[in-house]
């Protein structure tokens, strides 16, 4: 199970940056607001590989990884999903954009899940 996470926070970690690169390119908000995404991004590509290279404390930096951008995108829908009737501010119609955000912070959930399952070995 944690190699399943380890892997899903790489590929979710770059696919985020990557994502917001392209949601804010031409169009950036206030910086606080991207920032946050680019840490996430960051502690998921980190947890992620330290936990495949196998280093002791790479299930944590994961499991904190999730926790931290599972907390974020929960933030993230509910404010999306508040403003739905408004004009559009960005490049991106609100409808589809709190979709992707739904589905992104479920696989945030799935991951974050899949880190917590992984067996736990006693230390010696």
């Amino acid at each position: 199970m944690q190699r399943v996470s380890a892997r899903l926070a790489l590929v979710f970690g770059l696919l985020l940056a990557v994502a917001e690169l392209a949601r804010n390119w031409g169009d950036w908000q206030w910086w606080p607001f991207w920032l946050v995404d680019f840490v996430a991004a960051s502690l998921l590509v980190v947890g992620s590989l330290s936990t495949l290279r196998h280093h002791p404390s790479g299930p944590v930096w994961l499991a904190g990884a999730w926790g931290f951008t599972s907390a974020m995108f929960y933030m993230s829908f509910w404010s999306h999903l508040e403003r739905l009737q408004e004009p559009v501010q960005g490049n991106l119609d609100h409808g589809p954009l709190t979709t992707v955000i739904g589905v992104m912070w479920a696989c945030t959930l799935l991951g974050f899940a899949l880190s917590l399952a992984a067996p736990r070995h006693p230390s010696a």
